[in-house]
């Protein structure tokens, strides 16, 4: 299943065995039997008094983060810091990019046993960790799946280097005369706010950078005294959730109804959405931050403000709404893991599955662009698509999409979630995966008991179960060493312990708990 839930013993079921044992099953069994079944199900431990219950994957992670831990360390000594050239999987003119970003792992996902479980290798190609537990729930594994994109950035790259990677080619063709997209995938928390703000600013600043270089000097008036540029830009914003659309720079109160049109020159246009005329990238950045506040949120277990619509941010040259469209930036909402839905009502459910439907529409307009069979992308499945018909129709449109990952190991379904769907996006495989299993040392503490010392077996009768069996220790005979004692019967420890079945059969399960425990190496 998506949570991967791992099942032992449920509860009720331990509630109706202890009544059994506790009812009739004493006098019909009798004697020491049933009192090994008692004992079985009344845990000797502090730590095994928790009962048996449902282990979520993500759980034992946490248990077993050290050991994971070690494994990651050694496999990114050996990959990682030696790792081969990787080519890039697109040219610097492909009209389809796809890049991913992973954010660093914050100070109080460390307090909480999480582990860094994303390694990027080159500029190209990122690695996650899926740290496993068989069934038995000790058993350990790894599997590294890697992938590779256009471009991938660490956790140490700056702002500036994925801007210039990603956007400034973008913002450069629209200069250009081009048309150009920006996406921004990544579940909630994973960055992907952090990322677009800072891809915005910088955005917004060669974009003007860029029109006042392109304007001559003849074009500035005077206006009050000051030169004022020519260079003028409008901007448009609406969310969309799945088959309405909200203006997000209308402050009457009363929303109206926004179509999406095409004009005469096949140009898709909003029709009914407020244009704002901007003459500096400040204004531009003003405005883009007001409509970012008026996006639809709902609280969910990561964010308690996450985005449940797509933004979309129509950049036009100059002034009013039949200004083409130079560049589109949209924020696709944030995605939730699948676990966080047993949280949600029924309105952040149909919420959810609005998005995914969106997100498909999107996918199968991308594997259509790359076809080589002359098909049209179908665009008009959902108001996204059809929004941004002009970037799925015109051969010259540049499509930059940009996936953004929490390296924290209870995200792991999600990032490679996000990582699948950014492939279909590119129209590649994942280039590898392979398993490992995790090699436990086994230390002193855990050697199986038949290779105890004569010695050593009279110490673990003294401090086994709270040291209750302490005064019994003296009975044992000489040469009772653990080849011996692992061979004894049940009866053999209620005698050792002058006839108390209850602490006798205590003794005889924590010998056989740590016989298993040594087994399975832990």
């Amino acid at each position: 299943s998506e949570t991967g839930s791992i099942f032992s013993d449920d509860a009720s079921c331990k509630s109706c065995l202890a009544g059994v044992v506790d009812s009739s099953a004493l006098d019909r069994i009798g004697g020491a039997s049933a009192m090994v079944a008692a004992a079985g199900v009344s845990e000797a431990t502090d730590e095994e008094e928790e009962g048996r219950r449902m282990f979520d994957k993500r759980e034992l992670r946490k248990r077993h983060h050290c050991l994971f831990e070690q494994h990651l360390s050694a496999w990114r000594e050996k990959h990682v810091s030696h790792s081969p050239q990787l080519r890039l999987v697109t040219s610097e003119d492909a009209r389809i990019r796809v890049c991913v970003r992973k954010r660093p792992l914050f100070d109080y996902e460390r307090e909480a046993d999480e582990m860094d479980v994303i390694s990027t290798r080159g500029p190209s190609e990122v690695v996650i960790h899926n740290c496993l537990t068989k069934a038995d729930l000790r058993t350990l594994f790894v599997s590294h799946m890697g992938f590779q994109f256009s471009h991938v950035f660490g956790e140490g790259v700056a702002d500036d280097e994925v801007y210039t990677r990603c956007c400034e080619p973008a913002v450069r063709h629209v200069l250009d005369g081009g048309v150009a997209t920006l996406f921004m995938f990544g579940q909630t928390g994973s960055g992907k706010t952090h990322t677009m703000s800072a891809l915005l600013d910088r955005a917004a600043a060669q974009l003007f950078a860029g029109s006042e270089g392109a304007a001559s000097a003849s074009e500035n008036v005077e206006q009050d005294g000051r030169k004022t540029s020519s260079a003028h830009l409008c901007l448009t914003a609406f969310e969309i959730a799945g088959k309405t659309m909200r203006d997000l720079l209308d402050y009457s109160g009363a929303q109206r109804e926004l179509k999406i049109m095409e004009d005469k020159g096949h140009r898709t246009c909003v029709l009914g959405a407020e244009v704002k005329n901007v003459s500096t990238a400040e204004e531009l950045m003003s405005l883009i931050h007001t409509a970012q506040a008026s996006r639809a949120t709902r609280a969910t277990q990561v964010n308690d403000s996450s985005s449940r619509s797509h933004a979309v941010y129509r950049i036009c040259r100059g002034r009013g709404s039949s200004s083409p469209c130079l560049l589109t930036l949209v924020d696709c909402a944030g995605s939730e893991r699948r676990e966080d839905s047993t949280h949600h009502d029924v309105q952040s459910r149909k919420d959810a599955a609005e998005i995914n439907s969106t997100i498909f529409a999107l996918k199968e307009c991308f594997r259509v662009m790359r076809s080589s069979t002359g098909q049209q992308p179908p665009y008009r499945d959902s108001l996204l698509t059809r929004v941004l018909s002009d970037s799925f129709s015109s051969d010259s449109a540049l499509i930059v999409a940009i996936g953004t990952l929490s390296p924290s190991a209870t995200d792991t379904e999600h990032s490679i979630g996000t990582l699948r769907a950014l492939q279909q996006l590119q129209g590649t495989q994942m280039a590898f995966e392979t398993r490992e299993d995790v090699i436990k040392k086994v230390t002193n503490d855990f050697v199986h008991p038949r290779h105890w010392t004569e010695e050593e077996v009279r110490l673990w009768v003294e401090t086994a179960i709270g040291g209750r069996a302490r005064a019994h220790a003296a009975a044992l005979t000489r040469g009772t060493d653990g080849k011996n004692i692992t061979r004894w019967p049940i009866q053999r420890f209620i005698m050792l312990c002058s006839n108390d079945e209850d602490v006798g059969l205590r003794l005889y399960q924590d010998l056989r708990r740590r016989q298993q425990g040594a087994g399975k190496g832990i």
